[in-house]
């Protein structure tokens, strides 16, 4: 069967064996696509020919770019983990894929997981086994297509299992590689986790294919960032929403633009004012772009320059059709209804880099004639750009009126000392539900609860109708969100629940 990432690995090992493929953004160690082959193959000759279940909790680097590598092109399933994971987190990974094989940081960490028959590979391990090979040695061991298996965030609903096969995933990245325009001449930078969906296709498989340069972080950096893009000459950088907000905290370098022609955002919505202001900053495009996990990344994006890109928007599709529908009401399946042109509704997918169903069956009703139900709320403008609304789960039902979270957010980043904000119902026995606002100040602005309640009030009620003002604001110092810096809304509405019973 053919596997185009392993294809493309043997491929630009051949026609480019020097060139760059990752590089170790902290201490600018350099694996070569000659050398990345060879290591892949001295793994997957240590890993053995039969599949394997490898769960792997290393951060960022090259050490976890070959795991991956290894597994998707030697038949195993891959079960990535934050090198963070709780052990309850390890244990129910544990139960659900009984890996055999635990790459971890050190020894210790692999008693979380709860398996004493498992054979364990530490970091040191690993960057032994890529260090001792120069070149690649006898013959290539014919490539299997292997699987990764994820979970969805959880942070609006249940988690639930997700398995990629390699296919999927070379589909997402070949797709991201036309989109953000990728040639060998490219250098990506990311810093995200390599326990997401992300890091390891957006940046490392979609260089991959394109026979480009990925500089990978074990973790972001503020004061680093921005040596990092100048230091190796970054032309394109895959970042989050929080890494703009921590940005805009930061000067303008001098040597900027430079080689950096745009960062593209994901993995959570950026408010419109604050790409704006980014671009204004820096001098430097945003291009930002929306991607599942069930569609192995991403399935819309801004155009890159040239090409217009518009705040506010996460692009045009990439790689899949895409409609918007009449939400399900209630339970049960629905037909498929697309809204009028312009109108709000439920994003629906369908390609080649979809799953077809979660593990084990679960969330059967997302998935209806071929189709994925995203859950996520949106509309097209006239040009096919489509915009994120909201989230059906998230949708606050005031006395019959739907509100939608996100313009309250929006218009409260607005307000000069605002530097986060979540938006969530509470429940009321009058209205049913109630919106209140999550703040956290920004840092240095010196704040009285009750009188910076007051002031968002006002800012809210001058921009707002009546029933999208916030009737509460309570005070945060973080809000709770995953490392990819999606909200964890499920944490929030217990804090927020807390904090109102107190």
């Amino acid at each position: 069967m053919e596997n185009a990432l392993h294809q493309a690995l043997v491929r630009w090992a051949a026609a480019r064996p020097e060139q760059p493929f990752v590089i170790a953004a902290e201490t600018g160690e350099v694996l070569t696509y000659g050398e990345c082959l060879a290591a892949v193959q001295a793994l997957r000759e240590r890993l053995g020919p039969a599949p394997r279940h490898i769960a792997l909790t290393l951060p960022g680097g090259i050490a976890s770019a070959v795991v991956w590598l290894a597994a998707l092109t030697g038949g195993h399933l891959l079960v990535p983990l934050s090198p963070t994971a709780a052990e309850p987190e390890k244990e129910r990974a544990a139960r659900r894929y009984a890996p055999d094989l635990l790459i971890v940081e050190q020894p210790a960490e692999a008693y979380g997981f709860g398996c004493p028959d498992a054979a364990i590979l530490t970091r040191w391990d690993c960057e032994r086994i890529i260090a001792q090979v120069a070149d690649v040695a006898g013959e290539l061991w014919p490539a299997a297509p292997g699987r990764v298996a994820l979970t969805t965030s959880g942070t609006t609903g249940e988690p639930k299992g997700v398995i990629l096969a390699e296919p999927q995933i070379a589909w997402a990245a070949g797709q991201i590689g036309l989109s953000h325009r990728l040639t060998p001449a490219d250098r990506g930078l990311t810093a995200l986790p390599f326990c997401h969906v992300n890091a390891p296709v957006v940046s490392l498989c979609a260089s991959l294919l394109a026979g480009s340069t990925v500089v990978v972080a074990a973790h972001f950096s503020r004061g680093q960032f921005w040596s990092w893009v100048e230091r190796y000459q970054i032309t394109w950088a895959s970042i989050v929403p929080t890494i703009v907000a921590a940005l805009l905290d930061t000067a303008k370098p001098a040597f900027l633009p430079g080689a950096l022609r745009f960062v593209r955002t994901a993995s959570a919505p950026l408010p419109a004012m604050r790409a704006r202001a980014f671009e204004a900053r820096f001098g430097v495009p945003v291009v930002e772009t929306y991607g599942l996990s069930e569609a192995a990344s991403t399935v819309a994006a801004n155009p890159v320059p040239p090409g217009t890109h518009k705040p506010g928007s996460v692009g045009l599709p990439v790689g899949v059709a895409l409609r918007v529908c009449q939400p399900r009401a209630g339970a049960g399946p629905a037909a498929l209804r697309d809204v009028s042109p312009g109108a709000s509704g439920e994003i629906c997918v369908r390609g080649p880099g979809l799953i077809h169903e979660y593990l084990g069956g679960a969330g059967s009703e997302s998935f209806q004639d071929g189709w994925f139900r995203t859950g996520d709320l949106g509309r097209l403008d006239e040009d096919g750009y489509l915009f994120i609304t909201g989230r059906l789960r998230e949708v606050i039902n005031r006395g019959g009126e739907t509100i939608a979270p996100r313009e309250i957010e929006e218009t409260l980043l607005a307000h000069p000392a605002v530097r986060d904000v979540a938006v969530i119902g509470r429940p009321d026995r009058h209205y049913g539900e109630v919106v209140v606002a999550c703040v956290v100040a920004r840092a240095g602005d010196a704040v009285e609860s009750e009188d910076f309640a007051r002031s968002l009030h006002q800012f809210a009620a001058e921009r707002l109708s009546p029933h999208k003002v916030p009737v509460d604001f309570v005070l945060f110092d973080a809000l709770p969100r995953n490392p990819n810096g999606k909200l964890n809304r499920q944490r929030l509405q217990a804090q927020e629940l807390q904090y109102a019973g107190d």
